[in-house]
């Protein structure tokens, strides 16, 4: 009887586990539910979400599904403030609970903000203010979960130096989830783009949020000066993290721009190809691959091949440069490599004669010859590819995945001191793929026309005179004709 007894206690505890994903859950929750749980482990998701989208609700709900499915679980939720950790999650979780078996509600404690499951799992509370974060150091933990993570003090440290280490045994994962951070230069940003470069990045805007019907959508629209191009609307409501124009290198350059110019397109049947490289050992050495279409006056980037330069190999790396050169540029008739018109490199002579030496022990016939690429007028060259982009003159192949994540997200190292691009949070590089294409661009010849001058000549048009007859001509007739000279009577 007493078998039956815990049977059946079990099974009342596994339906209201499953409740709670089913029944507590709406569809965009659910959608992140699922991201999370198709995660890999150790895996750090960022969830930038509109206001009123339910994500504390969300966090909440992931932690208590995690402490109750596994025993012992301990789950760490930051927010901004002390005060929040109490004034929000304190309903949340009451809500959460409000129907849980006895036998499973856990205890809050609330003189240490922790919830002290029956099985011996806990989620730890705190603030990002005033050092509260300090309290969810060391103790393993199964699940980070950071709440208005774009508002939070020191973010990068709270998370790499508190939170993070408490995962290096179990593998748990981190959630950061907020709206834009109202500060451009806010370590939220930083989490947003090494999440969107490694395909961890997930976001919701108004129109997404199903507890939203369209009149209570145009409502909140008509709260703003502007309407949706109002900047804290688009910021709090659509997701986009507005940049600082004294900050952002290339500041017109957001995904409504990239969704226009990151396209595959087809090649002219003439043009003239180019490389340009940006060497790095400290950060990324960035090498890209295009032509300039003459007709439609765009540089259109093909490929990029990018490496960590401390990891480069020169003589692989060589062998890598001929192989994209044959791979894009091999003519399919005479199987012949079409050579570019010209490649460009920064300043480095070792590796760049060490690169032709090796190509031509690799291939004589195939040698790879950088010259060195113009650097003066950094900013007036920055100004014109800026126009080149927002006027859609430069157009990038999809799988030039880099390029576009350092179009997007470059800045300037010091706002007031305008010669340095900062880090790239990504890939630690130094937005190299930034100063890969001003090199490109400034190395194209715009003016030399690479179509024949018989090119679009119909030969139907032409008159050839039959050769015997031309021959039989006088040549004073010709003459004549040409001159007006009326032939004299005789």
């Amino acid at each position: 009887m007493a078998a039956i007894k815990v049977n059946e206690l079990a099974l009342k505890h596994e339906a209201w586990r499953r409740g709670l994903i089913h029944y507590k859950f709406h569809s965009v929750q659910k959608e992140l539910w699922s991201v999370y749980q198709n995660a890999s482990e150790g895996s750090t998701l960022v969830w930038v979400l509109a206001r009123q989208t339910g994500k504390s609700y969300c966090l909440g709900l992931i932690g208590v599904i995690q402490c109750l499915s596994k025993p012992n679980s301990i789950v760490k939720l930051l927010t901004d403030t002390k005060l929040h950790a109490r004034t929000i999650f304190e309903p949340i979780f009451r809500e959460i609970l409000e129907d849980c078996p006895e036998e499973l509600k856990p205890e809050y404690i609330a003189s240490s903000y922790v919830y002290v499951f029956k099985n011996g799992s806990q989620i730890q509370l705190a603030g990002s203010d005033g050092g509260h974060a300090e309290r969810l150091r060391g103790q393993k933990s199964d699940l980070i979960l950071v709440d208005e993570s774009g508002f939070c003090d020191n973010l990068n440290y709270n998370v790499n130096s508190i939170l993070f280490p408490t995962t290096t045994h179990t593998g748990g994962k981190i959630i950061l989830a907020s709206t834009p951070s109202p500060e451009p230069d806010h370590d939220f940003g930083g989490f947003i783009e090494e999440a969107e470069a490694k395909g961890l990045l997930t976001k919701k805007t108004i129109y997404d949020n199903p507890l939203l019907t369209p009149e209570k959508v145009a409502n909140i629209i008509s709260k703003f000066k502007g309407g949706v191009t109002n900047s804290q609307f688009r910021r709090e409501y659509l997701c986009e993290s507005i940049k600082d124009e004294n900050l952002s290198v290339l500041p017109e350059v957001d995904d409504e721009l990239l969704s226009r110019i990151v396209k595959e397109v087809a090649p002219p049947p003439f043009y003239h190809r180019y490389v340009a490289m940006d060497i790095g050992f400290k950060d990324l050495t960035v090498v890209l691959y295009g032509y300039y279409d003459f007709k439609e006056n765009r540089i259109v980037i093909q490929d990029e091949i990018v490496k960590n330069g401390k990891e480069i190999h020169l003589p692989d790396f060589t062998q890598l440069l001929q192989d994209k050169e044959n791979e894009l540029w091999n003519n399919p008739l005479t199987h012949e490599l079409i050579k570019p018109e010209i490649r460009v490199s920064d300043i480095n002579p070792f590796v760049i004669q060490e690169i032709n030496i090796y190509s031509k022990k690799n291939n004589p016939n195939h040698p790879i010859d950088f010259a060195i690429a113009s650097k003066n007028d950094k900013l007036a060259h920055i100004n014109k590819l800026r126009v080149m982009l927002a006027s859609e003159k430069i157009i990038i192949h999809p799988r030039c995945k880099t390029v576009a994540q350092h179009l997007k997200h470059c800045k300037w190292k010091d706002k007031s001191k305008k010669d340095d691009f900062a880090r790239s949070s990504a890939d630690d590089g130094h937005y190299d793929a930034v100063d890969a294409l001003l090199y490109f661009m400034r190395a194209v010849n715009y003016n030399k026309n690479p179509y024949p001058s018989t090119y679009g000549f119909n030969t139907r048009d032409l008159h050839v005179q039959n050769a015997q007859d031309f021959n039989r001509t006088d040549p004073k007739l010709v003459y004549a004709s040409i001159f007006g000279v009326k032939p004299k009577r005789r």
